[in-house]
């Protein structure tokens, strides 16, 4: 959503949602729990560390996901057979970041038997419309311009992270809504927010996950295709809301994984802090990954064989294809010819390097290799 510059630099939860209310002439914002860490992050708009292009985007965060919310309240009452919709043994993407979960993700889209979340959607929740009616939502619209801006703000995520506002996105999007999520303390340097988010139990928020799905898909019968690094260390709580979820958990050496991802969140920090501590950034991942890690490995003991399929980085990379048909044997999915042509061209229309080479060092951001080996392994 496009910056509004009668909106002020530092706002409290009452002006954020005055704010978000403003913009969309809705005022239920639903349960109360979301404004204790909205607080949290509302404080940090009056930070003299951010620079003004931080503190925009920061404010432009919270208002999107606070429009999101109201957004997504309205339609559940307008659309209240949401409830009765199943969401039948969902195929579901994670790992590490940086392990291939987007290119495996988007690759897979493009079988019409999947429905995902396309990112338009996941910040103006509703039933999804057809697709020719798309350049007339508001919420569409809105998300062409913010991400213009974001680009415009950022450029080098196009490179690392390209995001496409008619395409496939992250579940981290959903969770936003609710104002616990990794997504923020990422981004933004904010380690009370960050202590406090990491001690939540996310299981709520993945059961208004599965009932936001519920929502988006309520006229679409197709299985769900979903991606989301965090639930690689959130397993319980998406079986808790998907019990017969289909797993694959993509792997990478975690040297190049870390090193990646310090260098995707490094941009934004360069551009909102005029002293970003980059060397923060490897060390908290290194920290947050490899607690994940540790659940992970816990929720394997307890799932049944053959949910979970572990798919590694170097095989996708050399031979895509062949991955892909791995997954879909393992999980009695049907790849049809027809199919196969169309991700073999999507394949040769991305290319890894679509957008320029990502380069990064891993002691760039405060870390070295022998420490991210004895945190995550070999991958």
């Amino acid at each position: 959503m496009m910056q509004d510059d009668t909106v002020q630099n530092s706002l409290t939860v009452d002006e954020l949602c005055a704010e978000a209310s403003r913009r969309t002439g809705l005022t239920d914002f639903g349960p109360d729990g979301f404004r204790k860490p909205l607080a949290m992050l509302a404080d940090h708009l009056s930070s003299p560390l951010l620079t003004e292009n931080g503190r925009a985007a920061l404010r432009d965060d919270l208002i999107v996901a606070l429009v999101g919310r109201l957004i997504r309240e309205d339609e559940w009452k307008k659309n209240p057979e949401w409830r009765t919709r199943k969401i039948d043994r969902p195929l579901v993407i994670c790992g590490i970041p940086r392990t291939g979960t987007t290119a495996l993700h988007k690759l897979l889209s493009v079988d019409p038997q999947f429905q995902g979340l396309d990112h338009w959607l996941t910040s103006w929740p509703k039933p999804r419309p057809s697709r020719a009616k798309w350049p007339q939502e508001q919420g569409y619209q809105n998300a062409l311009a913010a991400l213009e801006k974001l680009f415009e703000m950022v450029p080098q995520l196009r490179v690392s992270h390209d995001i496409v506002a008619d395409e496939v996105d992250e579940c981290l999007e959903i969770l936003r809504l609710d104002f616990i999520a990794n997504r923020f303390t990422s981004i933004y340097i904010v380690p009370e927010y960050d202590a406090w988010f990491q001690s939540q139990d996310e299981t709520p928020l993945y059961q208004r996950l599965a009932d936001t799905i519920r929502l988006i898909g309520l006229n679409d019968d197709r299985t769900w295709l979903l991606k989301n690094p965090g639930h690689f260390g959130h397993l319980d709580e998406l079986f808790t809301a998907f019990p017969d979820a289909r797993v694959v958990i993509t792997h990478r050496d975690p040297v190049k994984s870390l090193g990646s991802l310090g260098s995707v969140l490094a941009g934004p920090r360069q551009m909102f802090y005029d002293d970003p501590h980059l060397e923060m950034i490897g060390r908290r991942e290194l920290a947050y990954w490899t607690q994940a890690k540790k659940a992970t490995d816990a929720t394997r003991e307890k799932r049944q064989e053959g949910q979970i399929l572990d798919i590694n980085h170097l095989d996708f990379h050399r031979d895509p294809m062949q991955t892909v048909r791995n997954i879909y044997e393992h999980f009695g999915l049907t790849l049809s010819d027809e199919v196969a042509t169309a991700m073999v061209k999507w394949l040769a229309a991305n290319p890894a390097d679509k957008h320029g080479a990502h380069s990064y060092k891993l002691e760039d951001y405060g870390i070295t290799a022998d420490q991210v080996r004895a945190g995550l392994g070999e991958g």
